[in-house]
């Protein structure tokens, strides 16, 4: 894939357009901005230093879950009016909302026009997970392409609305976090060191409270750009560890221990977890094959590995699902006794969308509750640690006006 540089003017309102486009050669850069209705003033191969201006583009063009939501919602409603596949990824291109709804629906139109198909083209994208993936190749063998695309929405439209909610509920805590740092951080940098400066030269032995807010003062000075330094770097060496998948095995590992939190880690992994698997089994794909995709939706190595090892189970063993995941890992009871149950009703499908429902219940309440304590847990933090920068700084006046009405 290649990057153009391009000037346009369009041939229905004259209007002059500059842009970046994607194509595999000058050729076929050129015949797509002509069909979109366009007269090419410049277009030229994209000069970039260091692939600096590439890394921006893909950035800026990069879809989310509701632009990807949007596409399948479009894209349906085309295909059931009647619409060619190729024709309404032409139209969502050209009627699309935002930049990144047209960019993903130029490049899988034109991996279409050359013969791909809506599968393959979404995979080429780089856009789409496995499952999503793989579930839009199972309509297309089966021919039921637009009951995929309505599982798709369907999935989408819980996700977004559940990942909201954590947004939501850890909000309001993060934002008094940082104006708690950022009140503190003034109050220790500015305010203490000006007004240390006049009680130190009004003479007199100060509070021992008062030396220490003064002290540590002077050494927040002193190390703030040291402490800045040391957590980008502590990012940086993060993210770069991360990528060892010992090391990200450990921390994950590790997450799932922290108290509360790691509880509800759990959860939203294996809401995930059944969603997919549910949405695998509804598009008619294999259980083997279903869990050796549904993996990859899972971010936890540990509870990843647990559901591979289960995978190899089932096709080695024969393990009914219920069975696998017991001998696999340490999946929760209530889990395990649902899955039983909804293989002995042949409902697993529905079974395992309801614990994907309950598991997302229970997170949410969960955030709400610890959102409820850290609300006024954070509040007590800010005046303690307030009202004791504000008493060691009025203390030595109080003392030294006392002493002169002596």
């Amino acid at each position: 894939m290649q990057y153009f540089e391009y000037k346009t003017r369009n041939h229905a309102n004259g209007k002059i357009f500059k842009g970046i486009i994607t194509a595999d050669n000058m050729e076929t850069a050129e015949s797509t901005l002509k069909k979109r209705g366009e007269d090419i003033i410049v277009l030229s191969e994209m000069q970039d230093v260091l692939n600096i201006r590439k890394t921006l583009y893909s950035i800026s063009v990069r879809t989310n879950k509701k632009t990807k939501l949007e596409f399948f919602t479009m894209l349906r409603f085309m295909l059931e009016a009647g619409m060619s596949l190729h024709e309404s990824l032409i139209n969502i291109r050209d009627t699309g909302v935002n930049k990144s709804l047209k960019g993903l629906a130029g490049k899988i139109a034109d991996s279409v026009r050359r013969g791909s198909t809506l599968s393959v083209a979404a995979q080429n994208s780089g856009q789409f997970d496995n499952a999503t993936v793989e579930q839009i190749k199972a309509g297309e063998e089966s021919g039921s392409i637009l009951d995929t695309l309505s599982r798709l929405m369907a999935q989408y439209e819980r996700e977004i609305e559940f990942k909201s909610k954590i947004k939501s509920a850890m909000m309001y805590p993060i934002i008094i976090c940082v104006v708690m740092v950022v009140v503190l951080w003034v109050m220790m940098t500015l305010v203490v060191p000006s007004l240390a400066e006049t009680l130190i030269s009004m003479g007199g032995e100060l509070p021992l409270i008062t030396k220490i807010v003064i002290g540590a003062s002077n050494g927040m000075a002193v190390m703030t750009p040291y402490l800045i330094v040391f957590i980008i770097a502590s990012v940086i060496a993060y993210r770069i560890a991360v990528k060892n998948e010992i090391f990200k095995l450990a921390v994950d590992r590790q997450k799932l221990r922290i108290p509360i939190v790691g509880n509800m880690l759990e959860k939203i992994e294996l809401s995930k977890f059944c969603r997919n698997l549910s949405a695998m089994q509804k598009s008619g794909i294999t259980l083997v094959s279903s869990l050796g995709i549904v993996v990859s939706a899972v971010k936890n190595q540990k509870i990843a590995r647990e559901i591979k090892k289960a995978a190899r189970l089932v096709e080695i063993s024969g393990m009914n699902l219920a069975a696998a995941l017991a001998k696999a890992g340490h999946f929760p009871s209530m889990l395990l006794q649902l899955v039983e149950v909804g293989i002995s009703s042949g409902k697993i499908t529905e079974v395992l969308d309801k614990i994907a429902e309950q598991y997302e219940k229970e997170v949410d309440v969960s955030l709400k509750r610890i959102t409820s304590l850290i609300e006024p847990l954070m509040i007590v933090v800010v005046g303690l640690l307030a009202g004791t920068v504000v008493i060691a700084i009025f203390l030595p006046m109080f003392e030294m006006t006392s002493n002169m009405g002596v």
